[in-house]
């Protein structure tokens, strides 16, 4: 069962967690109920103490309640229990259902074995850092286990949940017993309240950052719940942003969402649900859960009955993969350390790109091919230093391209042979971009002549000079108005040119200050556009074709967006150069980014694959390393 973001392979839940009584209300909004109460902190309250326990045997966890199973990819562990806690190594703790009293025994789950450890409590947390356990008892005493040894760090905690950084939040005193209590961060030795209070906790496991329609959201941040359901986010700068519907239990993903229990809480169980950050919704899932908890693998819940399941969660969106480029000895004698500069999806069903850089003395002559498995074919150009810059698929089945250093627009057959150039008219042209036109013509820009340039797939070259003096125009595109859309970097313009000529230009609004770059057409009908300047401001831009703009901003400082392009998810994915990540924008202005594995690849060109994945270039490569080209999973 597909889940936007995720395939969960067993998420049907009906696993009959508790039966078929219990809360099954669909998420509510709540009202906005988030005061941040005086408290004091938990340093200065007297922990209560942790209760020394006799290890008992293993065999006390040999039981499974009884649970009818529905979809048989879930599987039910043995033991009962009434709260789980995932670490990031794949195993699990566990509060147990004994003994009688609100303090539960403590299990650890792990190669398909339970261990006890001594000790009571009510609640678990484990930090994602290093798996080091926090457990509060019912007492409030807030506590870390190391080899056998319980330190307390603090008195008064309700709730707690440790950040990825190995930092933990606590709720803390500041309001009666069961309503919203303040919100306390254990940092480097310190206690500091930060704003807000609830009555649950839970720190991201996810450090992406995500745009809903009530704000954005930033790594390093926490979910919270307060006593009337409402669930709310806050950024480490202390900035709340309210995710719709109201919730019991929060347990964060590492892959772009969160799981939660319906609201109001019920001893029967209550109705799991799970909400994608990066295409942001709700999704009921069937079952009833009392307990659930999550790691980047494994979903865990728990039933009214104390039976435990466990189920797998595989990541699909924002599954990425590099490929590295060949370095080739030519007949020239010329070494080759490409870099992709552009690419383009081929009739052929490959990707081809131009290759740009070498880490010899000269520019490349060379066009790449790669087909959707990673397979790297190059082709030789007739001309040194032909410096190919962007590539596209023309009407005629063939690979253009512009020559930026030899003036020249070139054209490729997917063999690899039968490369044909044509001279640009205007000397220094400087033409980088290029795209096939929707007349069936091939169209690219003249950066220093400041001319739109529209070749036949025979050759005939025409050059059209664009009204507004030193425009600098750069990417252009195919608009689903059957005219060519583009950007003009110094006049901060988005121009449109008729396949006859004609040109109008759309100023940005005065109150941005962004630089627009490339474009491409939307699958809303609109044109998306990246914007930024000295590399620091970064925009995504949207211009209806009647030239209405509107525009996004990244949520990454310093993102620096460059190449964007349509996916077949129907979404806008976008190269972040200065952050290191791929970039995702759905039509309706929410972001999601990937960070890259490599750090500093600067990705920069991208585009749709015919394999359904987006395609991307990575302009940077460590010392000795090989430059490399990348997919993402939509």
């Amino acid at each position: 069962m597909s889940v936007r973001s995720f395939f969960f392979s067993a998420l049907a839940f009906g696993i009959a967690l508790a039966g078929c009584s219990g809360s099954t209300h669909l998420p509510q909004t709540g009202g906005i109920v988030l005061d941040t109460p005086k408290s004091v902190s938990p340093a200065s309250v007297a922990p209560a103490p942790m209760a020394h326990t006799a290890i008992l045997p293993a065999s006390v966890m040999a039981v499974k309640p009884q649970s009818t199973i529905l979809d048989p990819t879930w599987t039910q562990l043995p033991g009962a229990g009434i709260f789980a806690a995932a670490d990031p190594y794949g195993t699990l703790w566990v509060l147990s259902s004994q003994p009688s009293g609100p303090d539960k025994y403590i299990w650890h789950y792990a190669n398909g074995a339970w261990t006890n450890i001594s000790g009571l409590a009510s609640r678990l947390a484990v930090s994602p850092a290093d798996g080091t356990l926090y457990a509060l008892n019912s007492g409030g005493g807030t506590y870390h286990y190391s080899n056998g040894v319980w330190t307390a760090l603090g008195g008064g905690a309700t709730d707690i949940s440790v950040a990825v950084d190995g930092s933990f939040y606590v709720l803390s005193n500041g309001n009666s017993a069961g309503s919203d209590q303040a919100i306390w961060h254990f940092a480097n030795g310190f206690w500091n309240q930060v704003p807000g209070s609830g009555v649950k906790i839970a720190a991201p496991l996810d450090i992406q950052s995500y745009t809903l329609s009530s704000g954005a959201i930033s790594g390093f941040g926490l979910y919270i719940l307060n006593s009337i359901g409402s669930i709310y986010y806050e950024n480490s700068n202390n900035s709340f942003v309210q995710l719709p519907g109201s919730a019991s239990a929060v347990a964060p993903t590492t892959n772009g969402g969160v799981f939660v229990l319906g609201y109001p809480s019920s001893s029967s169980g209550n109705s799991p649900y799970y909400f994608d950050l990066s295409a942001p919704g709700w999704t009921l899932l069937s079952g009833l859960g009392v307990s659930i908890s999550a790691d980047s693998t494994h979903l865990y819940a728990i039933g009214s009955t104390g039976a435990i399941y466990v189920s797998p969660i595989t990541r699909t969106t924002g599954t990425i993969a590099e490929y590295s480029l060949p370095t080739t000895t030519w007949a020239d004698h010329s070494v080759s350390s490409p870099r992709a500069e552009s690419l383009a999806a081929g009739p052929d069903g490959n990707l081809w790109f131009t290759e740009g850089e070498r880490y010899a003395s000269t520019c490349s002559n060379h066009i790449g091919k790669i087909t959707t498995g990673g397979a790297v074919t190059e082709y030789l150009l007739p001309n040194v230093n032909a410096d190919p810059c962007v590539i596209a698929t023309g009407s005629d089945g063939n690979l253009w391209f512009a020559e930026f250093n030899q003036n020249k627009i070139g054209k490729i057959s997917t063999g690899g042979t039968g490369v044909s150039e044509y001279p640009i008219p205007t000397a220094n042209a400087c033409s980088c971009f290029i795209a096939g036109g929707p007349d069936g013509n091939v169209w690219f820009t003249e950066t220093n002549s400041n001319k739109i340039g529209r070749i036949t797939t025979s050759g005939t070259i025409t050059e059209f000079v664009i009204p507004t003096a030193n425009a600098l125009p750069g990417g252009l595109v195919a608009g689903p108005d059957g005219n060519v859309w583009f950007t003009e970097e110094s006049s901060r313009k988005i121009g449109k040119i008729t396949p006859s000529g004609t040109i109008s230009e759309y100023p940005l609004p005065s109150t941005s200050t962004g630089t627009p770059l490339e474009i491409t057409a939307g699958p809303d009908g609109n044109l998306w556009f990246t914007e930024n300047v000295l590399y620091y401001y970064s925009n995504i831009g949207k211009i209806t074709t009647a030239g209405a703009i509107t525009e996004y901003g990244v949520p990454t400082a310093n993102a620096q967006p460059f190449g964007i392009a349509a996916g077949a998810d129907g979404n806008l994915w976008f190269a972040e150069n200065g952050s290191n990540k791929v970039g995702r924008i759905t039509t309706s202005g929410s972001f999601a980014e990937y960070p890259l594995p490599n750090g500093d690849s600067q990705p920069r060109e991208i585009t749709a694959g015919t394999d359904g994945k987006v395609w991307f270039t990575e302009w940077n490569a460590n010392v000795g390393d090989a430059f490399r080209i990348g997919k993402i999973t939509p």
